[in-house]
């Protein structure tokens, strides 16, 4: 086996090298380069839903007449100092109910607002992250929830929107399917301010149902039926007649002898 020539030598280093190079790049653009590029990404979106907020509590302020006083207690409703998860609930289900859609699933979840430039008075922020699945007939039932939940009186960004198109009806015969809707949005609150813990917003909870049936399909007539049904009391009469008969000692002692 002939060895190899000077030229052959060179040019196998010279294609060692240029497959190394192009490792070392590859390596460097899909581990290093995108990872950078996505979180520069991410981070520049989160600074822009910030500074929205920003912008917006300042034009709010702007708005306001010299020397009006505000009350703590409309301020809580827009930023409050507890999560209030369950007016973001409530929220929901009376979207549920005006857009003629199913929720199928609510997550909540709290945590802080981490912000790529510190900005003063924000140090303390926290979110609340919710994201809602729900399941809508057509286009107007997505805006008519949208615009249900951002009636709120409390600051609210809407993050993502999420849906499925429908395929296209061919005959009359086929059923139009529902649309899949997942919407994130993101409210605020300031837990470091507990001096105002005396005008928190109230949750106006509707009252319980007292439903035996849960199901949807029950009208509520259950218990009432339930309770009109009263079993009826044993008024039997019971004679009893006990004979007592008690005889004195020393009489029954002379019977006994």
């Amino acid at each position: 086996m002939s060895s190899l020539t000077k030229s052959q030598k060179e040019k196998g280093l010279i294609i060692l090298a240029v497959v190394f190079l192009l490792s070392l790049g590859a390596y460097s653009y899909f581990m290093v380069y995108a990872p950078a590029k996505d979180a520069r990404l991410q981070a520049e979106q989160t600074l822009s839903s910030e500074r929205d907020v920003l912008i917006a509590l300042q034009t709010q302020l702007k708005e306001l007449p010299e020397g009006e006083k505000i009350s703590t207690s409309e301020l809580q409703q827009k930023v409050s100092i507890e999560p209030l998860s369950e007016l973001l609930v409530l929220q929901i289900e009376q979207a549920e109910l005006l857009s003629k859609s199913l929720v199928t699933d609510i997550a909540i979840a709290e945590e802080p607002v981490t912000l790529p430039v510190p900005v003063e008075g924000l140090e303390n922020l926290q979110q609340v992250k919710t994201t809602v699945s729900f399941e809508t007939k057509d286009y107007k039932g997505i805006t008519t929830f949208i615009k249900e939940v951002e009636a709120m009186d409390r600051i609210l960004v809407i993050d993502s929107i999420d849906f499925s198109a429908n395929e296209e009806v061919t005959t009359m015969e086929a059923e139009k399917e529902k649309l899949e809707v997942t919407l994130g949005f993101t409210a605020y609150f300031r837990p470091d301010l507990i001096a105002l813990t005396d005008t928190l917003p109230k949750v106006d909870a509707p009252p319980p149902a007292k439903k035996v049936n849960p199901l949807p399909q029950n009208d509520g007539t259950a218990l009432a039926e339930e309770e009109a049904v009263v079993a009826p009391e044993d008024t039997t009469d019971v004679d009893v007649n006990v004979e007592v008969n008690v005889e004195d000692g020393e009489s029954a002692a002379a019977d006994g002898q």
